[in-house]
């Protein structure tokens, strides 16, 4: 047993001795191919060679765990700067687990594109047949949102997809996603402001819902905006000066041939905004996540926005 052991120390120190002797760039390259942080943070602490070299990565990709709100989050305050700014916003939602993970993906300054998955509390207690979607319009501000729920959606041959719940929840959930979404964005402004060559950001929910991204031009607006604002600005958090809802009985999509039915929409604006509802039609970067779903839904939001604003009630 003895023998057999210290051969497995042997192989296991041949390998390390391999791997340290690899140059750099391969090390690299091998890195670059394995963008999930959690492995990023592992190989980060072997060593200081190993930990410059992961600094150097292009991509990074997080899935980020699901956090119980009925458990308090343990006080990490002195691992998470929160005198930097945008940290404080988002640890009211995150605890201090998530700031102290933006802090760590601070170092990576040269990374490029960045693909990020967070947990929706909107979907607690919720399963997959439910069927509601959202989508925002946002810039270096959170600007307009819209949340769609429909009761069913059958194709032209008559085939269903249901997921029904009552509306009194279904506008509870909305608020609930709404919340979250802005906290989101809190972050991708993190990420802008702090990571220097950024080119492409993603942030999904774990749902699949919605999506927030940016990239090219779109980006570089933002990233300049966010140089000139204070930590004020920053760390404001918005409220929705107009918020609007119907129910539409039956929503025909005459493009791709399906019938939504029972459809509860939810419209909400935030103050001194341009282009507020309306805006959503042409944004692609609050869109949907699934490309095949995101056909489908973005065509419901450009039916119900030129055909259907008039069954708007005005809430707020």
């Amino acid at each position: 047993m003895g023998k057999h052991s210290w051969k497995s120390r042997e192989g296991v120190e041949a390998d390390n001795s391999c791997i340290t002797t690899l140059p750099d760039g391969i090390i690299l390259q091998i890195l670059n191919k394995s963008i999930d942080l959690k492995t990023l943070c592992f190989c980060y602490l072997v060593s200081k060679r190993f930990s410059s070299i992961v600094l150097q990565v292009d991509a990074i990709s997080f899935t980020a765990p699901c956090i119980d709100p009925n458990i308090p989050h343990k006080n990490t305050e002195g691992d998470v700067a929160p005198s930097m700014p945008l940290l404080p916003i988002i640890s009211l939602i995150m605890g201090n687990y998530f700031p102290s993970v933006l802090v760590f993906l601070s170092k990576f300054k040269r990374v490029k594109s960045l693909f990020f998955e967070i947990p929706s509390s909107g979907e607690i207690g919720m399963d997959n047949c439910c069927l509601f979607k959202w989508k925002v319009k946002f810039g270096n501000r959170f600007e307009s949102f819209m949340f769609l729920w429909p009761n069913s959606i059958s194709d032209k041959d008559g085939l269903y997809i249901t997921g029904n719940e009552n509306d009194e929840k279904k506008f509870d959930i909305s608020f609930q996603c709404l919340k979250d979404v802005m906290y989101r964005h809190s972050i991708f402004l993190y990420f802008i402001d702090n990571l220097p060559t950024l080119e492409y950001v993603s942030i999904t929910d774990s749902g699949r819902r919605g999506r927030l991204s940016l990239s090219g031009k779109k980006l570089i607006e933002v990233k300049e905006s966010l140089h000139s604002a204070s930590e004020t600005e920053l760390n404001r958090v918005e409220v929705p000066a107009k918020v609007s809802k119907c129910c539409i009985p039956v929503l025909k999509l005459p493009v791709s041939g399906y019938v939504m039915n029972g459809v509860f929409v939810i419209l909400m604006e935030m103050k001194d905004v341009n282009g507020g509802i309306d805006g959503l039609m042409n944004s692609e970067d609050g869109g949907f996540e699934d490309k095949e779903e995101a056909a489908l839904y973005t065509e419901a939001v450009k039916e119900i926005l030129e055909k259907h604003k008039g069954m708007m009630q005005r809430l707020i």
